[in-house]
């Protein structure tokens, strides 16, 4: 049984002492970009996102995976962002086009790699279209605290 477990612990060993361990950070941010006097409804929100990556290992694939998710359940595809060596924070946009009023929010989830906290803030809003028959023409989109 001893002959077995030394060549297997020697092994274990060699193969943690050649494998980096990574320390890598990934977070992330989201806000409305647009916001006050809507010109007209239909009007399109458009969302701002930061996704912030350290600690790469020298041989770390330098990507993240992330994807828009939105309060009415909608997703975007999966994107892939590459973190060129240096690189710490990329900026990523989303729209969203909506007729009428509408509270809601968008936010960023990651995918890749993995992490326990992998979904950002809500960017949340409000959209206010004027009625028919309104005199005014104040429509406005404003952005609410976070949720």
């Amino acid at each position: 049984m001893r002959l077995i477990a030394l060549p297997i612990t020697v092994f274990a060993v060699m193969l943690l002492s050649i494998v980096p361990v990574s320390a890598q950070t990934v977070s992330l941010s989201a806000t409305v970009a647009n916001y006050g006097a809507v010109a007209s409804c239909p009007a399109t929100v458009k969302f701002v996102g930061r996704i912030s990556a350290s600690g790469w290992s020298p041989t770390a694939n330098r990507q993240v995976q992330y994807k828009w998710i939105r309060s009415d359940g909608a997703d975007a595809p999966t994107q892939t962002l590459n973190f060129p060596a240096g690189a710490l924070t990329q900026t990523v946009t989303d729209t969203w086009s909506l007729g009428a009023n509408y509270a809601g929010w968008e936010a960023l989830q990651v995918s890749y790699p993995p992490m326990t906290n992998n979904t950002s803030n809500h960017a949340n809003f409000k959209l206010t279209c004027p009625g028919p028959g309104s005199l005014t023409s104040g429509m406005t989109l404003t952005p609410l605290a976070p949720r």
